[in-house]
């Protein structure tokens, strides 16, 4: 994470993240348009006191399918990624649609996809799927600060490029 960098890259990008709330869409993308999924075991540890998964722990789950598919890129976690730039990316936003919930013991899988580019941050779009039910949307948006500085910087046009040939569904732009 960039040093001092979150207030700074939040400010500069709230404008450029589009998204106020997530976008409905995403619910309708089905499980096969991810190339990124990856299966958890849901662990006594993510429950709250009703025997469900605990609201907050979906974000693990997200971050854990944006982990999977930075490693499906070639490396295993997004700073190494970004360090060739000298830059690093920090959460701006984050946003859950719950349909379901997760009980102890169950498989759950998390799938994650670019789904926006904006010209300084770029949204992961992650579903947690129990078998082919729907559990959750998330959309993460992440800004792209440099390393030192943490300001918001361009998004380099070798990843965006890199991200829409592996993609499934091309990733918005704008």
């Amino acid at each position: 994470m960039a040093r001092g960098g979150h207030d700074t890259a939040r400010r500069q990008s709230a404008g450029a993240r589009g998204l106020n709330a997530m976008d409905r869409s995403y619910w309708t993308i089905t499980k096969n348009a991810f190339r990124v999924q990856h299966d958890v075991r849901v662990r006594f540890n993510e429950l709250d006191g009703t025997g469900i998964v605990f609201n907050g722990n979906y974000l693990v789950y997200a971050d854990i399918g944006v982990t999977e598919y930075f490693r499906a890129l070639g490396e295993g976690q997004p700073g190494l990624y970004f360090q060739q730039y000298l830059t690093d990316i920090v959460v701006v936003n984050a946003e859950i649609d719950y349909h379901a919930s997760a009980r102890l013991d169950q498989i759950i899988t998390v799938a994650a996809r670019v789904a926006r580019f904006g010209r300084t941050s770029f949204t992961f779009h992650c579903a947690i799927f129990r078998g082919e039910e729907r559990i959750t949307d998330i959309a993460v948006t992440y800004a792209h600060v440099g390393q030192d500085s943490g300001r918001a910087e361009p998004l380099p046009a070798s990843f965006i490029a890199e991200v829409r040939r592996f993609e499934v569904i091309i990733p918005a732009q704008g």
